[in-house]
């Protein structure tokens, strides 16, 4: 349970915080909120009686117990300063989450990538097999239309976000290990503190626990140790496998799922690419680990519906327009790969905004090679998220250096010249796909 009885959300807006508001006012706590722009999460708390203020608010810094902070606000925000000065509790988002998470048993989804849709897996096993969980997803759950659902059980369902080290403060009964590669080095700096950070996530799991882990990727530094585990992958070796995998549809994929020498059964997965059946063998391990019997596997993962911006269907045809969240090369790689596997020698447009300086910056030689299942790339400018400016970090040089390592591409310098852009050329492609974790969803859903 929570510990304090009114709380101020600075940041309300984004799809973690919102969640977090709607649990604690369902809790009885008195929730405010602010963010920097109205938008469709805002109006949807304020329709359900949080009160939302679009910018400063030093009355709800006053009036509040405890603020509640996402890792996107800056350090000099005058409602943070604010609260400093009047010593008030201040939690960020993943303390906010270990708070309330703390008398339950958390399933905490970590990884690089992967982490909302193996979330969202998981979430539909669960319900399906009536172990009715408290979920709380990094985006909108299509089962259920919400990024939150309140459970009756003692399981509590989580993305463990690493940046910064936020996943740390929670404790672990079941922990996920999707994939550990280099990403936010603008906080770790290198591969070797990204292992030893979820080196840490690993010893914060219960005794009873488990630790479930990609067998594929699994590197040295991943320190698993004595502790009760099970692994996922394709390689000999791994506990859970999936066998017999063969393409049903364009892009979508069935396989036998086993552990060790025993079929489960079979799974026909109701998402597009072949890395989702990576996820969905995470999502198995924790069903299996919870005692799940195999038919509520199978019934939970292909009944799940999809997570909004995750591979989502704009347009269905002439030409196909899929967003996806994607922006990390590997995933942009993965998501890409899948576009060309529906599409097959038809023409692939990919359209991105690159988010944060840092990452473009860090991760510069992986983005110059993640397109190549893309015929064209179309680039917007960088999201900055939370940063400032990087000399010579912009997506007008990712341009021009795309075009020297032989990719064909464009810089549009607004969402609405791309638009009427992809409009105009509807005809000359078979496949646009929107890329990015910034607000190039607006562009998307504005073809819609």
């Amino acid at each position: 349970m929570f510990e304090y009885k009114s709380v101020y959300i600075i940041g309300i807006g984004g799809i973690s915080l919102s969640a977090i508001a709607k649990l604690l006012k369902s809790q009885g706590v008195s929730v405010c909120g602010s963010d920097a722009v109205e938008s469709e999460i805002t109006d949807v708390l304020a329709e359900e009686g949080i009160e939302i203020k679009i910018g400063s608010s030093p009355k709800y810094v006053a009036n509040s117990e405890c603020i509640i902070y996402s890792g996107a606000i800056p350090e000099d925000n005058a409602d943070l300063i604010l609260a400093r000065k009047m010593n008030k509790k201040l939690l960020n988002r993943a303390e906010a989450l270990a708070m309330i998470s703390k008398d339950k048993k958390c399933v905490s989804i970590a990884g690089c990538h992967g982490k909302t849709t193996t979330t969202g897996m998981v979430a539909s096993i669960l319900l399906s097999g009536g172990l009715d969980p408290t979920v709380h997803i990094g985006g909108v759950l299509n089962n259920i239309n919400s990024n939150l659902h309140i459970g009756e059980s003692d399981l509590f369902l989580t993305e463990a976000c690493e940046y910064k080290d936020s996943f740390l403060t929670l404790k672990n009964y079941v922990s996920v290990i999707l994939n550990v590669q280099e990403d936010h080095l603008d906080y770790f700096k290198n591969l070797d503190n990204i292992f030893a950070s979820f080196n840490k996530f690993i010893e914060n799991t219960a005794k009873n626990g488990v630790i479930i882990y990609n067998f594929d990727e699994k590197d040295e530094k991943l320190h698993v140790g004595n502790r009760n585990y099970l692994s996922f992958g394709f390689n000999d070796g791994a506990i859970v496998t999936a066998k017999n995998v063969v393409e049903y549809q364009k892009g979508k994929y069935e396989f036998n799922l086993y552990i060790l020498d025993k079929k489960l059964t079979n799974i026909k997965l109701p998402c597009f690419g072949i890395h989702n059946i990576y996820n969905a063998l995470a999502a198995s391990c924790v069903a299996i680990f919870l005692g799940v019997d195999a038919k509520d596997i199978k019934k939970g993962i292909e009944d799940f519906k999809g997570i909004k911006r995750r591979f989502e269907i704009i347009q269905e045809k002439n030409p196909i327009i899929i967003h996806d969240y994607a922006h990390h090369p590997t995933e942009i790689l993965s998501t890409t790969k899948a576009c060309r596997e529906i599409v097959g020698d038809g023409k692939i447009i990919a359209v991105f905004q690159p988010h944060t300086f840092s990452r473009t910056r860090d991760l510069y030689d992986e983005f110059m090679k993640c397109f190549d299942f893309c015929d064209e790339v179309w680039m917007l400018p960088i999201y900055p998220a939370r940063e400032k400016p990087i000399k010579n970090i912009n997506s007008r040089n990712f341009t021009e250096n795309l075009a020297k390592n032989n990719v064909k591409s464009r810089y549009f310098q607004k969402f609405s010249i791309c638009r009427a852009e992809i409009i105009k050329n509807q005809a000359k492609a078979d496949m646009y796909v929107i890329l990015g974790a910034g607000d190039i969803e607006k562009l998307a859903y504005s073809l819609k």
